[in-house]
């Protein structure tokens, strides 16, 4: 194998590496996974929060306020922030992208952190749960 061949061998390998990080939310294990900010058990699933780093970590919170708390907490540089997703309040098997979600604080909303904080898929169900 020549040089030129090992280069090529090894950008590919490096592209491949790279296709295969996960920057998508991952699984949830509700009752066992801890929040990354406030070390709680992770239990209800409508307040569930995930960042993802753009190497693929995946950092979970028990409420949308934990997330917000980490995410401006410098322990992540902005520049490595891929995305932050929410689950959609009323359909906890929905996990929303947090630039597209829809937030509602309200004293009114019961989160784990008694924040008040939740996420919602879209304007008309964030509307109803003000």
């Amino acid at each position: 194998m020549t040089l030129r061949s090992l280069g090529v061998a090894g950008l590919s390998l490096v592209a491949l590496i790279a296709a295969c990080q996960r920057t998508v939310p991952v699984h949830i294990h509700y009752g066992s996974d801890a929040c990354d900010f406030c070390r709680m058990t992770i239990i209800d699933p409508r307040f569930a929060a995930q960042l993802i780093t753009r190497t693929g970590k995946a950092y979970k919170f028990d409420d949308p306020g934990c997330l917000r708390a980490f995410a401006t907490s410098g322990q992540i540089a902005d520049r490595d922030i891929h995305s932050a997703w929410a689950n959609d309040h009323d359909n906890p098997g929905l996990v929303v992208n947090a630039r597209s979600a829809f937030f509602v604080a309200s004293e009114q909303i019961k989160a784990p952190m008694n924040g008040g904080l939740a996420a919602f898929a879209s304007r008309a169900s964030a509307d109803t749960a003000q």
